[in-house]
């Protein structure tokens, strides 16, 4: 089986890919994968060179992206290109992890993996309909929930949100996001608390912990480069940018991880900072209420008295701290790499009416269908 596979060099959508197309590689599946958006930066061409190892095919240029501002002369020329990668490399079926080139007329199945949306965060942080100037964005998303031969969402949460906005949806499914990195059974803990993640996004809510930050009684460490209009009150330090390893290093180390999102699709960073047998604090939304349950300490993302006073209960009581690491730390190893790519085998092969034989197990129980 070949397939040929998109992804973004921007976000988090990189890491999902990346992960999934390694497991595919090592059950001896073809991946040619394409990346559009800026240049791979240091860490990503690592992962690139670890997979090519293993036969990873890669395309990139640097197209913008389809929900940036006016990229829609860009997104024609990716359509061409993907194409004649698409004649090149004759795969047997095509996974997207973006919208735009989903409806172009393949001869192959395709799946949508539909990560976010720009209406579905517009919805949630903005508490207002999209503006008319995305109206070409939205009918584009739309066209390719109807037109992909089965669509993917990180949560039933985030499904929901696109039946409500979109209307139908082609075959959905819920597959989960695992975690790459082996389980961490044991860690040193300090009683500091770690936020991670794309600072400019008004989604992770940043700013409310920097303004619950001088209530809290405890040292605050963000890995991400700081906006020039952040504050920077004196319990708190910015790492800049890092690395999976530097970010992994930084959980095991902190007691609390602490993120107050307005919307977040899956939350892989919980899942890493749970990993690590981090306590977690984080916004009261849908899906996370989905994914974590009760591991979870769920604040209002508009409240930063009620952020800072849940960040002091576990910072002054550290049996309470590590029996919420403990808890977030089970939870974790529900959500596995092996567990996402067995979901992906039985998907591929139901579309192509097989299923490709695997090492892990029965795949007819993996599936999540709403």
């Amino acid at each position: 089986m070949k397939i040929l596979m998109t992804t973004d060099t921007a976000g988090g959508v990189w890491h999902y890919a990346i992960d999934l197309a390694s497991c595919l590689l090592e059950e001896e599946i073809e991946v040619a994968l394409i990346a559009m958006g800026p240049m791979p930066n240091t860490a990503q061409l690592s992962q690139l060179k670890k997979c090519r190892k293993k036969g990873l095919t890669f395309y990139h240029r640097p197209y913008q992206l389809e929900w940036m501002d006016d990229p829609w002369e860009d997104v024609a020329e990716a359509g061409d290109w993907i194409k004649a990668i698409y004649y090149k490399e004759k795969p047997d079926l095509m996974h997207f992890n973006n919208y735009a080139q989903v409806g172009l007329g393949w001869d192959v199945p395709t799946v949508l993996v539909a990560h976010s949306c720009v209406s579905s965060w517009w919805h949630a942080v903005k508490k207002e309909p999209l503006p008319r100037q995305y109206d070409y964005y939205f009918e584009m998303v739309k066209k390719a929930f109807l037109t992909a031969d089965l669509v993917v969402a990180p949560s039933k949460a985030l499904m929901e949100i696109y039946h409500h906005l979109y209307g139908r949806i082609n075959n959905p499914h819920v597959v989960y996001n695992g975690l790459s990195n082996a389980i961490i059974e044991s860690s040193t803990k300090k009683p500091i608390l770690f936020s991670m993640g794309r600072l400019w996004d008004e989604a992770k809510n940043i700013d409310l912990l920097l303004r619950a930050a001088p209530q809290i009684a405890g040292e605050i460490f963000i890995a991400g480069v700081k906006a020039k209009n952040f504050p920077c009150p004196e319990n708190v330090r910015f790492l800049g940018e890092l690395n999976r390893q530097q970010i992994f290093n930084w959980l095991k180390l902190s007691s609390i991880y602490v993120l107050p999102v307005k919307y977040e699709p899956f939350g892989l960073s919980f899942l890493e900072a749970a990993s690590c047998r981090c306590a977690l604090i984080g916004g009261d939304i849908p899906t996370l209420r989905e994914i974590w349950g009760g591991s979870m300490i769920f604040i209002d993302p508009e409240d930063p008295k009620e952020l800072a006073r849940s960040c002091n209960e576990l910072l002054m009581d550290q049996d309470q701290n590590e029996t919420r690491g403990e808890e977030a730390f089970q939870k974790a190893k529900t959500y596995t790499l092996i567990k996402k790519k067995e979901q992906y085998l039985k998907i591929y092969g139901d579309l192509l009416d097989h299923v490709p034989e695997t090492n892990n197990g029965d795949l007819s129980k993996c599936v999540s269908r709403i």
